[in-house]
């Protein structure tokens, strides 16, 4: 699937870890998530082509849970174990 024409944002949001991905190229997929992979690669110097396989790689994982069902008492519940209650 080719990847580079979508919106960092959306890849944020519909491949499990591709934050922590883009975070480890420094590429911004919150303020900055408009703008697509191929544009975003571009302004890094980096090699498009590797992040696609990354991505890809990061796609065929199966999912833990789909967090857009799910409600936003859980979704809270969730950050506090997961993230608050940890630091």
């Amino acid at each position: 699937m080719a990847f580079r024409d979508q919106p960092l944002g959306e890849l944020a949001l519909t491949i499990p870890r591709a934050s922590a991905l883009f975070r480890q190229y420094d590429m911004d997929y919150c303020c900055g998530g408009k703008q697509t992979l191929a544009r975003a690669a571009s302004r890094k110097a980096l090699d498009v082509a590797v992040i696609e396989a990354e991505l890809a790689k990061l796609a065929e994982q199966p999912l833990s849970r789909d967090w857009r069902a799910a409600s936003l008492a859980e979704i809270i519940d969730h950050i506090i174990v997961r993230y608050h209650d940890r630091h």
